[in-house]
């Protein structure tokens, strides 16, 4: 038996995106553009984990790394080809691995904003295709930090969970958040 303990920190978070346009690449390319309204600033970087969820064709559909990314769009490998429209883009702070218990044992959430922001974390199961809001739209004044899991509290994921984090408001939440994978 393996324990390892982890962390992820991300500045920036913003709102769950709304997409406007899918252009898929060729199959040849293997990429996919999502082109969605101005978000002042690239709400992704190489490298970030995002879910994408509620495309018309399913293929786009899952959990990606960031290829690129600019102010009004996102690009992320995948070869599924065809009109579609639809779906969301959510900043995903941790995948859990299929084949290990993970266990949450921190989470802290902090507007750096002089806005009030509201926060929600949605955890979403991607074997049964089911997600359920762990906080939905937690009020955090400006300049402060709320404490989501912390002092003994733990949240025990199942496997192939994902853990998606956005605010209200662009670039406005960073985040710390530590776990245990024990496999």
């Amino acid at each position: 038996m393996t324990t390892n303990f982890k962390n992820a920190l991300a500045s920036g978070i913003g709102t769950q995106i709304t997409v406007t346009a899918v252009t898929p690449g060729s199959p040849s390319s293997g990429s996919v553009t999502l082109t969605f309204a101005s978000q002042g600033t690239a709400p992704f970087t190489t490298g970030q984990t995002i879910t994408v969820s509620g495309i018309s064709v399913a293929g786009y559909n899952g959990t990606y790394t960031v290829t690129g990314c600019t102010a009004t769009s996102v690009t992320y490998a995948n070869s599924t080809t065809g009109a579609a429209t639809g779906g969301t883009i959510s900043f995903t702070a941790l995948v859990t691995n299929a084949s290990a218990r993970t266990t949450v044992i921190g989470l802290s959430l902090t507007n750096d904003t002089s806005s009030v922001i509201q926060a929600s974390v949605q955890l979403q199961d991607t074997v049964a295709g089911t997600q359920a809001y762990y906080v939905q739209n937690m009020t955090i004044p400006p300049n402060t930090s709320a404490r989501v899991i912390n002092g003994g509290e733990r949240l025990v994921l199942g496997p192939s969970t994902n853990v998606l984090i956005w605010a209200n408001y662009a670039s406005s939440l960073d985040i710390v958040m530590s776990w245990v994978e024990i496999s």
